[in-house]
């Protein structure tokens, strides 16, 4: 397992973008076409592309093609004109094209509406799409109280701002960035649990007359102002100081303007180091030490009651000094939310914390529709994902890996980690900041006229429209952060339903959101039976059914010894298959067990080992499920669970939660129609019920059976069936073996890209 990390590391090293090497002296032009050269440098080629305009600013990440090869993730230049890989591929001396892509597939530039529709037009769709006889699904009520109402506890609200260049960056070309932030600050006397906020990529200053977004250097030249990304989450931050939490959002400006550029890994290393930098800070301020950062721009040292002081002019309520953050911050009690590529950047501060001599009591981490270029994995901490169905940015949701990647006991941890998916969100508007009407935001869904996604007339009356509000999405987002932190650092039993897998919704969301939670309870409370991700002499089938494991989708993975997941002529697109989005030189994707059958007769069968027969100290069996690409609609299936002496319990999978059986919602969009496993849950108190002796659970059988299509022939995916009882688990802190691969330009054959960046890959022990 460890030798398996390690390799990760340095597969996920080499696929990441950087700076292109400088041409030297001997450098010649080998191969050319329109718009697009092939350089030979030291040790490659480097393979440049000219654009007709700047690509939009997304979190997304380009690419380079040579002949429809994939040859990695690509710098932009300064003015966002032209892309650069550097590659040790010998064929790229002879491409006849070069092209361009994201990372997540198709080259669209488009950017959705900058106005908001009608509110009032959006719940009619609404309204008219919601089902009139709602299947079995997977939630369950709604929490006993709500994460966003605002507490008795009162706070104070300001921001802070030391200056545009008043902290060195790390691993982005040696440049200075701002450290700048909001703090929300409980008035009651205490240390209080400490929160960081951290938003994504999006435009870091916009025109001041055209009110469009104006990324592509810092500070923000004249004729422009910055974004205020930071200000973005103040639902959730009020919501949470409310009740007894210090809150700090900061800024990331600096990084969004340069990582493309100058960052050899999208920027993960530079704001995972700007999260830790900051709470450096923070903790001078508690422990009432001087803190003092010398901003380059203005050419002078600011202090935290100047930077206090300058924060006004963005927040001019703020009164707060130094002298009141002192002795207010638990930093026992630490939780990290990013968004975004601010997402991954939480997750790194997280694997950059186990390496230090002194690790942060980093407890919980809540990565909000976060990419995952670095395929980065986090052990120890309680952590959640939320994904946003309508994500027109990160649109094959790649940030589920952070889940995928870390459960089953890879880490051999004790903490409980789920997805959380949220039909009709778009990727931005989980930010207020990022939302019409603030200058340079727009829908980053541009298909208006989608049926599902779209916010045009036509959409709007399809009938099959999800698409939620603004409004709606941002307390989605409000109550989900709130929540999760009340519960992981909080302690508050009572919102741990909206993340356990439960699927209990906050009372203020639950008329209208339809959200879908996987999770994986801690080791201590779980018994896995199978896994499903390797073959197996426990699992058998008989009569019209086969079994495959499999992993990945056909595309860009290094060499897969197992099959493919998706079908034979599969027309699935990358944002289609989140579990198996092909990436650059990766490891193979989400192994998961491939059920197929041609008829009723016959079926899968998983026998229990007699070690692991006593369920009795369990609360639930589950298992997570899709059907496969050959689904229109829905099929299903009987679950069936046996003791040793024949007793049985049944039921359809679409009488315990029809999502496991039914397609995702689709239209004519590659985006949708996504393949996304779903948790079918069943208490063991039915099993007693229905007379099974809970001390010799022996079998658990899938038989198919018609669903929603009305045939007997179809597919699913099977993934971690096992009994547990839900718990939070318990969030440690300790220095972990740390593979860091420098630096370093190479030729192998796992190497094709040559550079690249620090990428620190944290080993299980």
């Amino acid at each position: 397992m460890a030798a398996g990390l390690v390799l990760l590391g340095a597969t996920a090293a080499a696929a990441l973008p950087a700076a292109a090497s400088t041409p030297g002296p001997d450098t010649a032009v080998v191969d050319s076409g329109a718009g697009w050269t092939v350089t030979r440098a030291a040790g490659g080629y480097v393979v440049s592309l000219v654009l007709a305009t700047a690509l939009p600013v997304k979190d997304d990440t380009p690419e380079l093609l040579a002949d429809g090869q994939d040859l990695g993730p690509a710098a932009e230049s300064a003015d966002g004109r032209t892309l650069t890989v550097t590659t040790g591929d010998q064929s790229v001396a002879t491409a006849k094209a070069v092209s361009w892509q994201w990372s997540s597939g198709g080259n669209s530039t488009a950017v959705g509406p900058s106005v908001l529709p009608s509110e009032g037009a959006q719940l009619r769709a609404q309204q008219k799409a919601r089902p009139t006889t709602p299947g079995a699904s997977g939630t369950s009520g709604t929490t006993s109280g709500d994460p966003t109402t605002i507490g008795k506890g009162s706070y104070t609200i300001a921001d802070y701002n030391f200056g545009a260049q008043a902290i060195p960056l790390a691993d982005i070309g040696g440049i200075r960035g701002e450290l700048e932030g909001r703090i929300y600050l409980p008035t009651a006397g205490g240390a209080h649990p400490l929160v960081i906020f951290l938003h994504g990529r999006h435009s870091s200053c916009y025109n001041t007359t055209t009110l469009k977004g104006a990324s592509g250097s810092w500070p923000c030249p004249a004729g422009t102002a910055p974004i205020l990304s930071y200000a973005g989450y103040d639902g959730a931050g009020e919501a949470l100081a409310a009740d007894g939490y210090t809150v700090v959002s900061i800024s990331a400006n600096a990084i969004n303007a340069n990582d493309n550029q100058l960052s050899p890994d999208d920027g993960a290393v530079t704001r995972g180091q700007l999260v830790l930098d900051t709470l450096t800070m923070l903790k001078a301020a508690n422990d009432a030490r001087p803190v003092s950062y010398h901003d380059a721009a203005a050419g002078q040292d600011v202090t935290l009651d100047q930077a206090l002081a300058a924060g006004r002019s963005t927040y001019p309520a703020g009164t707060l000094t130094a002298n009141q953050l002192a002795n207010t911050m638990d930093f026992s009690k630490i939780g990290l939310m990013g968004h975004s590529r601010g997402g991954e950047g939480v997750v790194t501060a997280g694997t950059l914390n186990n390496a230090l001599p002194h690790p942060w009591n980093i407890k919980s981490v809540f990565a909000l529709a976060p990419i995952d270029f670095t395929r980065a994995t986090l052990p120890d901490v309680v952590t959640t994902t939320l994904l946003p169905y309508c994500d027109g940015d990160v649109s094959d949701q790649q940030g589920q890996h952070f889940y995928a990647d870390s459960r089953d006991n890879t880490f051999q941890d004790n903490v409980q980690r789920s997805d959380i998916w949220v039909m009709g969100t778009d990727h931005d508007f989980y930010n207020s900041s990022w939302t019409p009407p603030y200058p340079g935001a727009a829908d980053d869904w541009s298909n208006v006229n989608d049926p599902v996604c779209g916010t045009s007339a036509t959409a709007l009356a399809s009938g099959k429209n999800t698409r939620l509000t603004a409004a709606q999405e941002y307390q989605v987002g409000s109550a989900y952060i709130a929540g999760f932190f009340e519960s992981t650092l909080g302690g508050q039993t009572g919102f741990q339903g909206m993340f356990d897998g439960s699927g209990k919704l906050p009372s203020s969301v639950a008329p209208y959101a339809d959200i879908r939670t996987v999770a994986q309870q801690p080791a201590a409370t779980r018994e896995d039976v199978t896994t499903f991700k390797d073959a197996s002499p426990l699992v058998s089938t008989t009569g019209a059914v086969t079994a495959t494991v499999c992993a990945s989708k056909y595309g860009r993975t290094v060499p897969e010894v197992l099959p493919y997941c998706t079908n034979p002529g599969s027309t699935l697109t990358n944002q289609q298959v989140p579990y198996w989005t092909p990436a650059a030189f990766a490891p193979p994707l989400n192994p998961m067990t491939h059920v197929a059958w041609t008829g009723t007769a016959g079926g899968l069968s998983v026998t229990i080992p007699p070690s692991e027969r006593n369920v009795s100290h369990y609360d639930e069996m589950t298992v997570d499920m899709s059907p496969d690409e050959s689904v229109t609609t829905g099929t299903d299936m009987t679950l069936s669970v046996t003791d040793s002496s024949g007793h049985t319990w049944s039921d359809l999978v679409s009488h315990l939660n029809a999502w496991g059986v039914s397609r995702m919602p689709g239209s004519t969009s590659t985006l949708l129609g996504k393949i996304v496993l779903q948790q079918v849950h069943v208490p063991t108190s039915a099993l007693k019920q229905a007379g099974l002796n809970l001390t010799r659970v022996s079998k658990v059988t899938f038989t198919p059976a018609a669903g929603a299509d009305g045939t007997t022939t179809a597919g699913a995916y099977l993934s971690d069936l096992g009994f547990d009882s839900k718990d939070l688990g318990t969030a440690r802190v300790r220095v972990r073996p740390t593979v860091n691969v420098a630096s370093t330009t190479a030729t192998s054959m796992l190497t094709r890209i040559i550079r690249r960046s620090p990428r620190h890959s944290t080993c299980p022990t």
